[in-house]
């Protein structure tokens, strides 16, 4: 891999952290399309009065333009098991998944960005295509700040573990080294435009 990423999804976990720190436009910084699958839009936003939660709505209604909510099938097997009353732990990374392989498949020369916090994707990074590239929160805000996109990637992840999130795992670097420069390079050469 070595082209520009031509899109970024979302897992639910680094929506929630940035909603907590009220700094969700940092996704936009990049100036990359954003998808968020609706399995995680749902996760995010199905309690009312969780934090974070409002202003996850209100952002979205605010960027219908730049970030797109993708329908998905996990999204309504998700939507069955609410109604059932079963469990929907793990079905936003998912539909992550699906919608960047429907997103390839379409694509055959794209490549994306995962952003994501849980380690299981981290793991899990066999079942994720090649033209796949996954950062952290902590990373993504990190190349943000160095490509002055952000003012402080630290000040981001204090604001979310004041709104109770654990960042902990976020303060270090986790993402793949590559992963990281070629990010940095296409943000600089955006900065650059």
């Amino acid at each position: 891999m070595s082209g520009p990423f031509h899109l970024i999804v979302t897992d639910t976990s680094p929506l929630i952290t940035l909603a907590s720190a009220d700094a969700l436009d940092a996704l936009l910084r990049p100036s990359i399309p954003v998808s968020i699958p609706d399995a995680v839009y749902i996760e995010a936003t199905r309690i009312r009065t969780a934090a974070g939660t409002s202003c996850i709505v209100e952002w979205m209604n605010d960027h219908l333009d730049r970030v797109r909510i993708v329908p998905t099938e996990v999204g309504v097997d998700q939507q069955r098991r609410i109604e059932e009353g079963r469990t929907i732990r793990a079905l936003g990374e998912q539909a992550a998944l699906e919608v960047l392989e429907r997103f390839l498949s379409g694509n055959p020369d794209a490549e994306a960005l995962l952003l994501f916090e849980d380690t299981d994707i981290a793991r899990r990074r066999a079942i994720v295509a090649d033209r796949v590239s996954l950062i952290s929160t902590g990373d993504f805000l990190r190349e943000l700040e160095a490509a002055h996109l952000i003012q402080s990637a630290d000040y981001i992840l204090e604001q979310a573990a004041k709104g109770g999130r654990n960042v902990q795992r976020q303060r270090q670097v986790t993402s793949d080294g590559d992963t990281q420069s070629r990010f940095r390079r296409q943000l600089q050469r955006t900065d650059d435009q």
